[in-house]
């Protein structure tokens, strides 16, 4: 059965930005028949804050969104990205790194070859350099991704698990079948296609949606000020909104409350009419 999940990370409010890929999210989900999951990425905990967490679930709520009843919360357990971090040092890939950024960028990391021991300070790494390049994308096909680090952070120095280790372990526990998200995470997906291949495990269908971007071209995010979604338009709108910018037939909606426009759009919802492009938002 269709698994689908929205993961925002609450540093800020809701923006436009993250209702388009909690739209694509939800409406795939509707479409095939399948539950939709609400996750919060908090794992890093400076930049993430309780208040944005319950004004984002309150957001969503508000623009008419009934996610499947139980919310994972990532910091409420570490275990499972520590079983996981252990699961990938017994394939030999995963190994304690002693190396800051600085010297990463400067010199070869040889810390794989010293079989360092954990401790707080250090961080986990896994040698990269059989990672796929290449993977297929629901929406956009084949797509080639050239550039690979050589190795990618498990667990950083300051103790931190990372968003990729997270993101895999979390979606393979949930049952993910479909991975549906912004187009700024493509480069990430052979490395979480390579996690999976490394656990032995089958990895969902992946589906990367435009992003939203302003006038100058800057991606819409927390980190550009992208002013909360609900201070700037009413819920239907916002809605409307978001349906124009993916592409989307909004006849017959305008009387409609936004937990009933969902399951309508959901019935001819259409991928072909997603720009390939990213959505530039007029002011």
């Amino acid at each position: 059965m269709y698994r689908g999940r929205f993961a925002p990370t609450p540093s800020g409010r809701l923006h436009l930005g993250s209702l388009l890929s909690a739209a694509g999210a939800y409406l795939r989900a509707l479409q095939a028949g399948g539950s939709c999951l609400l996750r919060l990425e908090d794992l890093d905990r400076p930049r993430c804050k309780v208040e944005y967490a319950g004004s984002i679930i309150a957001d969503l709520k508000t623009l008419g969104f009934a996610f499947a009843p139980e919310i994972l919360i990532q910091s409420s357990d570490l275990s499972p990205y520590a079983a996981t971090v252990e699961a990938l040092i017994k394939t030999g890939k995963a190994y304690v790194c002693a190396c800051s950024r600085r010297q990463i960028r400067e010199r070869p990391c040889t810390c794989r070859q010293l079989n360092l021991p954990y401790k707080r300070g250090r961080a986990i790494r896994l040698d990269c350099h059989d990672a796929p390049r290449d993977f297929y994308d629901e929406r956009l096909g084949s797509i080639h991704v050239p550039l690979i680090p050589d190795s990618l952070i498990l667990k950083r120095s300051d103790g931190v698990y990372s968003y990729n280790l997270a993101c895999v372990t979390d979606d393979l526990r949930q049952g993910v079948t479909e991975v549906v998200r912004g187009s700024d995470l493509i480069a990430s997906t052979p490395l979480q296609i390579y996690l999976y291949q490394l656990l032995g495990k089958k990895p969902p269908q992946f589906l990367h949606l435009p992003l939203i971007t302003s006038k100058g071209g800057g991606k819409l995010s927390k980190q550009n000020h992208a002013a909360p979604v609900l201070d700037s338009y009413r819920p239907t709108e916002a809605i409307l909104l978001t349906l124009k910018l993916l592409g989307q037939d909004t006849q017959g909606l305008t009387h409609l409350s936004p937990a009933e426009i969902w399951p309508v759009v959901a019935q001819r919802f259409d991928l072909d009419a997603i720009a390939h492009n990213d959505i530039e938002l007029d002011d």
